[in-house]
């Protein structure tokens, strides 16, 4: 029904160690899930055409991708993304969002390392399997996003 907000201790920092963020320091426990508030850890952003470093923020969003599980709840990070400006004159693009590229693929609603996870278990156990399994470990998905997690795997090298 309503929000418990939960202080993190220093000493449970490690579930939650995400690359390039830091965590807030509240996060919020809902019915079902948990929310985690954090941001990128970079000063500045680079302009993904020219490659011009700024650090003109335009303005602020969050995004809200689904995490590995945490204490048996579903996890949701809210993500708080900036947008530069982009300060070279011959630069065609005006803003830009800063990237958080070893967290999340662009436009992702899952991060990378939930999505390999529920892909491993969608190689052990199939597409109508793996999507009954991840539901009881609290990071569910259906058949067709298994098996295109599946497919998305990279093929292990074979020897010649």
């Amino acid at each position: 029904m309503g929000r418990a907000v939960l202080p993190i201790v220093d000493g449970m920092d490690i579930p939650l160690a995400i690359p390039e963020c830091r965590v807030g320091r509240f996060v919020e426990q809902h019915e079902d899930h948990l929310v985690v508030p954090m941001r990128l850890d970079a000063a500045s952003g680079r302009c993904p055409e020219c490659g011009h470093a700024s650090r003109s923020v335009h303005s602020r969003y969050h995004r809200y991708p689904a995490d590995l599980p945490v204490s048996a709840l579903q996890t949701k990070l809210r993500l708080e993304v900036r947008r530069f400006y982009c300060r070279n004159p011959a630069c065609q693009r005006r803003t830009f969002a800063e990237a958080p590229m070893t967290l999340l693929a662009p436009r992702a609603r899952r991060t990378r390392r939930l999505g390999e996870a529920q892909a491993r278990v969608g190689l052990a156990c199939g597409g109508a399997g793996g999507a009954r399994l991840l539901a009881h470990l609290h990071m569910p998905a259906s058949r067709a996003t298994v098996l295109r997690l599946v497919t998305r795997l990279p093929m292990p090298d074979a020897p010649a």
